[in-house]
């Protein structure tokens, strides 16, 4: 009922605001030192003495409202000379190209560029990382990647594997979107180990966007999404190589080349490879705290522009990774010629290929109005043990998403439209037990998007899909954008999700204990026998920009609640031998509270504060009760200092993160014996990590850091590590470090490409 009611307040809302007004559409351009023609994206475009403004996309078009206040628009961008137009007798489209500014011999710069940034614009609370940000810490992969931002928690899953599950809002991985360029990113079997599969240098910038986002990518996102954007032939380096080492033997080498073939084609190469041959255990315990591992990446993407409004990309991706872990050859060592000693190993080997390809085509004449297809198509593979368990699991999976977009009137009336097709085909043989299934899953959206000044934005989405197994249903969301003034904006957000539970692939570190698996459902027809699970997220945000001392900062403060109709409960509480999953009985939800201030303290230093507060509770078979291993209570601290470049381009790059995680949960170990039992909570506790970093040129880096600079551990992370094959083992209740401190180097080198 509340769908229906929130789709006819939807459509009302749209059919009140289709009031039909003239607009202006035109393109911005610029010619380069070679003579060749490019747009200017990210323009502003504005009338003069007025509020109604925009910005150009990312082909340099734009399209405006006119209006009755003014004839002279002023188009201006950062590099570019200002240029003001008039248009009395008012035209449909213009094209205006702007000149470079003239090159000083000295430049003082008056804006730096943050390496993470808060849009004002979008109406989604959305973060943009670059990748600045990144080289901040050792973000080998995008599972490590957020270590210097508040907003995601990354922890490891278990003891063992050494597996990174990202957190939103308090919720685990698998209810976060993750795209690829706004294309199918991790899902599905990738939920578990997927995020190594990115390696950080391989990215160019993250989106971070909280709550539910578009329904043009979906109707699976419930916490919020992830976007990862990977570099592209038309931009970053020529080449570019990083060669990285850390204390626990892990060492990787990447290696990125872009070719401009011609003033069409580009295209761009990117390799990985990393190893761990080194098995260490620091706890000594008998088990590795990481798996022996081996990795190759790749990927190879082309990129066409006809220069004429036909775009298009193609590419393709490869992974084969090998993990083994388990107890130390010293202790199998040790070990031999005891009897009834049987030694516990762990492998994982995963194969992924993918494809994926983007078409789109810009009309000339009113450059408002496009037309995407995108296509991918998926193959993955992973051959598994765990001690005396066997997990083999293959996915297959396709992907179609045709947009169309255009403005209804004038641009203060926009809308995104179109069909889209997911096609998903799961082999799971747990044990002697199988679990296979087909998820076919045709939909169509429609995304408005009102805007009559640049202070107010309502974008209002309705996606209707056909799901083969839990058939039909509607998706609808709504974000709304208010600036109060220059620096204040508010957001509101409202809508739902929907998602498969792949209770498997997600919870593998269960795997790694001797609990029994116990399925209490009884819809043989449904996936697991278990319902789709289903959420309504209700978010708002304030962000406010002010200046201290000369100095710019903003403060952001947002609260978020996600609502489950229905959830696959994973219960660990009834028994410390028992894993039981089942539908939803009662109420689950996560109340997510956050403030953050980012300000620069002095020059070049730059600071940001956050503390977090969450509340998740579900309703297990015990009732009502906070999730396990989430803390309620969180505080961050980052501190940036780079000092000026020279004009050879060298400088200093230092880093500082601190953070306090509060108590966690431990689900209940009390039928256990009493050596085997573990407290109710954790200890809180504090993590600081460290890096430096020397630009010794434009195209040489050298850094090196620290990862938990005091070494905290956690004690006996595995429960009856001495008998793995016993009733008691558990090695998932992990709620801090397993390792210990971290010290690792490395070494980049670039070159940039010819202006």
């Amino acid at each position: 009922m509340k769908d229906i009611l929130f789709c006819l307040l939807l459509l009302q809302l749209c059919i009140g605001m289709l009031n039909a007004q003239e607009s202006l559409s035109g393109v911005v351009i610029s010619e380069d030192k070679k003579g060749r023609i490019k747009p200017v994206p990210f323009a502003n475009v504005y009338w003069l003495g007025t509020n109604i403004g925009t910005t150009t996309d990312t082909t340099g078009s734009f399209y405006l409202a006119a209006s009755d206040e003014s004839y002279k628009l002023i188009i201006s961008s950062v590099g570019y000379t200002a240029d003001t137009i008039s248009i009395s007798n008012f035209k449909k489209s213009i094209t205006v190209q702007l000149k470079q500014s003239v090159a000083l011999e000295t430049v003082e710069i008056e804006y730096r560029r943050k390496t993470t940034e808060m849009s004002f614009i979008n109406p989604l609370q959305m973060e943009n990382i670059s990748e600045r940000e990144l080289f901040k810490a050792a973000c080998c992969n995008l599972s490590e990647s957020f270590e210097t931002n508040p907003s995601v928690d990354v922890n490891f899953t278990d003891a063992i594997t050494g597996s990174r599950q990202i957190r939103m809002l308090g919720l685990d991985g698998p209810y976060t979107l993750i795209t690829r360029e706004n294309m199918p990113g991790i899902r599905g079997l990738g939920n578990a180990f997927g995020l190594s599969f990115i390696p950080g240098t391989w990215i160019s910038s993250i989106q971070v966007t909280k709550g539910v986002g578009s329904v043009i990518n979906g109707y699976e996102s419930i916490a919020g999404q992830i976007n990862t954007e990977l570099k592209k032939p038309d931009e970053g380096e020529q080449t570019f190589l990083n060669i990285f080492a850390n204390q626990s033997g892990r060492t990787e080498v990447n290696f990125i080349n872009t070719q401009q073939l011609s003033a069409n084609w580009g295209t761009t190469l990117m390799l990985h490879g990393n190893i761990r041959p080194i098995e260490q255990d620091r706890n000594e315990d008998g088990f590795m705290d990481f798996p022996t591992q081996q990795q190759v990446n790749l990927i190879n993407r082309w990129k066409y522009n006809s220069q004429r409004g036909w775009m298009g990309q193609i590419g393709f991706h490869y992974v084969k990774d090998s993990k083994e872990g388990g107890q130390t050859v010293d202790l199998i060592n040790a070990m031999d010629g005891v009897s009834n000693f049987k030694p516990y190993h762990l492998e994982i080997n995963t194969e992924r290929v993918e494809v994926f390809t983007k078409t789109g085509y810009v009309f000339p004449k009113l450059k408002y109005r496009s037309i995407g297809l995108q296509l991918s198509a998926l193959y993955h593979e992973q051959e598994s043990f765990y001690g005396i368990r066997n997990y083999d699991a293959t996915e297959r999976s396709g992907y179609a998403n045709l947009i169309y977009q255009s403005i209804i009137g004038n641009s203060f009336h926009k809308f995104k439209t179109g069909f889209s097709y997911l096609y998903d085909d799961y082999d799971e043989q747990l044990d002697t037990l199988n679990f296979d299934r087909t998820e076919r899953v045709p939909g169509a959206f429609f995304e408005y998007t009102y805007e009559p000044t640049n202070n107010i934005t309502l974008v209002a989405g309705l996606r209707a899909d056909n799901h083969n197994l839990f058939g039909a249903f509607f998706t609808p969301r709504l974000h709304f954008r208010w600036a109060s003034d220059e620096k204040t904006v508010f957001r509101i957000l409202a809508g739902s999700g929907q998602r498969t539970a792949n209770i498997f692939a997600e919870r593998q570190s269960l795997l790694a204990t001797s609990r029994s698996l116990e399925l209490l459902a009884n819809r043989n027809s449904l996936p697991y026998g278990l319902q789709a699970e289903r959420a309504w997220n209700f978010g708002f945000n304030v962000t406010r920009n002010f200046q201290l001392d000369y100095r710019d900062g903003y403060l952001s403060l947002d609260f978020y609640r996600t609502e489950f109709q229905q959830q696959v409960v994973v219960d660990l509480d009834e028994s410390a031998n028992r894993a039981l999953f089942y539908n939803l009985n009662g109420r689950s939800y996560s109340n997510s509270a956050q403030i953050e201030v980012n300000y620069e303290l002095i020059k070049f230093l730059n600071m940001r504060l956050a503390y977090r507060w969450l509340e998740v509770r579900t309703n297990f078979e015990s009732g009502l009760r906070q999730k396990p291993l989430t803390p309620k209570n969180r505080l961050f601290a980052n501190f940036s200092y780079e000092t000026q470049k020279s004009l050879k381009g060298n400088n200093w790059m230092f880093d500082l993160t601190a953070q306090w995680i509060g108590e966690q949960r431990i689900p209940i170990t009390s039928s256990n014996p009493i050596e085997d039992q573990r407290a109710a909570s954790s200890p809180s506790f504090m993590l600081f990590n460290a890096q430096l970093t020397y630009n010794y040129s434009k195209c040489w880096a050298i850094y090196g850091g620290v990862e938990n600079i005091f070494d905290y551990r956690q004690n006996n992370p595995i429960i009856d590590a001495d008998n793995p094959f016993g009733n008691n083992f558990d090695a998932s209740l992990v709620w801090g470090p397993i390792f210990g401190r971290m010290v690792y180097g490395g070494l980049r080198y670039r070159i940039q490409k010819e202006e």
